[in-house]
């Protein structure tokens, strides 16, 4: 729950400060994702936060949603990381996020309300290379 809500800060922050950057345009990706995780990542960090029940499959969805924005975002802000500290900021919190609620994942029931849907090898595998790929580090 805390690393989404801070992936969700930290992405508001990024978007504040790259519009003030002057290269306003080469991060027009940024700012996109930027916005869909926060304002996912703090979605999600409300639903997690709640103590009353709640229905594991749309929690389910929006872990998942969480998972992927954060993950998206952190590719992304990681491009900017060498030229903009808020960008590198961003991307370890958007990690992070991606990569706690990629754990939750596996113990929320599947979308049918199953048995928790664990993470087998295969998945993590593929997990972990298409991340490679979406950071621009060779498979």
């Amino acid at each position: 729950m805390e690393a989404s809500a801070a992936a969700g800060r930290a992405a508001d922050a990024c978007v504040d400060a790259c519009l003030l950057e002057g290269d306003v345009a080469e991060l027009r990706g940024a700012i996109r994702l930027g916005l869909e995780c926060a304002d996912l990542c703090v979605s999600a960090s409300r639903l997690l936060a709640r103590s009353t029940d709640v229905e594991p499959r749309l929690l389910r969805g929006k872990v998942l949603a969480c998972a992927r924005a954060s993950a998206l975002c952190a590719a992304e802000c990681e491009r900017h990381a060498r030229r903009h500290a808020h960008a590198k900021l961003c991307a370890q919190a958007c990690r992070l996020s991606a990569e706690r609620c990629e754990a939750l994942l596996g113990e929320l029931p599947d979308v049918h309300g199953g048995k928790p849907a664990r993470l087998d090898a295969r998945v993590r595998a593929t997990t972990e290379t298409v991340w490679r790929e979406l950071s621009g580090q060779a498979p």
